[in-house]
């Protein structure tokens, strides 16, 4: 079998299972088999498939059809230009989620002190550290799971010496000190939406997507009430939500003493 006929099968196969990104995901799992680009698959499409090569794709694309989500197939997801680990301990980065550490990186002042609660596969802590290396970061995770993933990131892209500072926390227990920007991406799906959430959605960790019942806003709530203690006048926080949940997040945040900086799509920003 070549690459155009494994590719063509298995994009079939996809699209027979309603799975719509059908050949980018085809693309990607041989290229991840082979050790490879999608480019150079391309390039190279008659090229015949090893025994090897067959049984490890033919592997990929059973997972795929069983709705595995392909991140967690190829151990890869790209953040903020960023290639990270992931696999199914982790909630997989959402490209909308790059706002957060867009802002952030913008707007943290200098050599300044800056947390990120929940931080999961440490996507944003980590793109924040890759490009402000001046700031002083640490990162919560309540998943020792999660926190073993967030790790191994920072040690890949930052190297050994990296300075953010780990520290296991159900949203802020056990945090201490002040922070002049706060970011988080805390769960806020609601536990309502679980019977008509996609397939895929499904094999990401609960404890990673769900907020509680009703609204989803249950952490954002113990967030909210706990956080004045951590932030001082001109802190800012960013984090991601749905717009319906705006009004509800906006007033939470008033409660703290803050004030709406940033609306977009699905990020807020408040400063006190």
């Amino acid at each position: 079998m070549t690459i155009s006929e494994a590719l063509q099968t298995a994009s079939k196969k996809f699209g027979q299972a309603e799975i719509s990104s059908y050949r980018l995901d085809a693309e990607l799992l041989l290229a991840h088999a082979l050790g490879h680009t999608r480019e150079w698959l391309l390039a190279n499409d008659q090229k015949t498939l090893t025994p090897g090569e067959t049984l490890r794709f033919n592997q990929y694309v059973s997972r795929r059809l069983d709705r595995e989500p392909v991140c967690y197939i190829t151990n890869k997801l790209e953040f903020y230009g960023i290639e990270f680990y992931v696999d199914n301990r982790v909630l997989s980065p959402r490209v909308e989620t790059e706002l957060v550490a867009e802002q952030a990186i913008a707007t943290a002042p200098k050599n300044s002190k800056l947390i990120d609660i929940g931080t999961g596969s440490g996507a944003i802590a980590i793109a924040i550290a890759k490009n402000r290396p001046d700031l002083n970061i640490t990162a919560t995770e309540i998943s020792t799971e999660a926190m073993q993933v967030a790790k191994r990131n920072a040690k890949k892209i930052l190297g050994a010496e990296h300075k953010i500072e780990f520290i296991k926390a159900d949203v802020w227990e056990g945090v201490d000190g002040v922070y002049d920007t706060v970011v988080t991406n805390l769960p806020y799906v609601s536990e309502d939406y679980k019977p008509r959430m996609k397939p895929e959605v499904a094999k990401e960790p609960a404890v990673a997507l769900f907020g509680g019942p009703g609204d989803g806003l249950d952490l954002y709530r113990r967030f909210y009430k706990q956080l004045p203690k951590h932030i001082k006048v001109g802190s800012r926080v960013y984090h991601e939500s749905d717009p319906w949940q705006h009004e509800a997040l906006t007033k939470l945040a008033a409660t703290a003493g803050l004030k709406p900086i940033l609306e977009d799509y699905l990020i807020l920003g408040f400063q006190k």
